[in-house]
């Protein structure tokens, strides 16, 4: 055999090798090359989540430290927190008194369910204004329609000014 068909051979030889080592072992290689770096990717958005999770916990805990500031909890209602707000009001002036605090009535208006709280108090006419500049600059809902009422006490005989005050609050559209 001479050298060039040898030369030849080897060549030939060489050029079918390459295809069967690439199915043989290259691919596989190549293969667990790219699951290690989808791993890899994996890891790195892990390490994210638990980065964002711990973000969110921080947050969550200083959202609650705020609504324990503001005394409000979870299972509060919005009545609850209605009470508060007249309760810390009336502490403050102590010149009205709370008669009647009515359950809310669900109504539907331009097809937007809202609860009206009918809210009864007692006062002089100063001291209730206030209470209804103050209701207003709280923010809870909109002050829907209130009247002021001469009532008497015929026991006593003497007369107080009664505040019938609507209070409503948007629920969903």
């Amino acid at each position: 055999m001479s050298y060039k068909r040898k030369n030849t051979i080897l060549l030939i030889g060489f050029v079918l090798a390459i295809p069967i080592l690439y199915y043989t072992t290259f691919q596989n290689t190549i293969e667990l090359k790219n699951t290690y770096k989808k791993l890899l990717k994996e890891k790195e958005d892990t390490d994210n989540i638990t980065s964002k999770t711990l973000a969110f916990k921080q947050e969550g805990k200083y959202i609650d430290s705020i609504l324990v500031k503001e005394n409000i909890f979870a299972d509060n209602s919005f009545q609850q927190i209605l009470l508060k707000k007249i309760n810390r009001y009336q502490n403050e002036t102590s010149k009205i008194e709370i008669i009647e605090f009515n359950n809310p009535i669900e109504v539907l208006d331009n097809s937007i369910k809202s609860q009206l709280y009918p809210i009864t108090l007692k006062g002089d006419f100063n001291a209730l204004l206030h209470f209804l500049n103050y209701f207003e600059q709280e923010g809870l809902g909109e002050i829907k329609s209130y009247s002021f009422k001469k009532k008497k006490n015929y026991s006593r005989r003497n007369e107080y000014l009664v505040l019938e005050l609507l209070l409503k609050k948007v629920i969903s559209n």
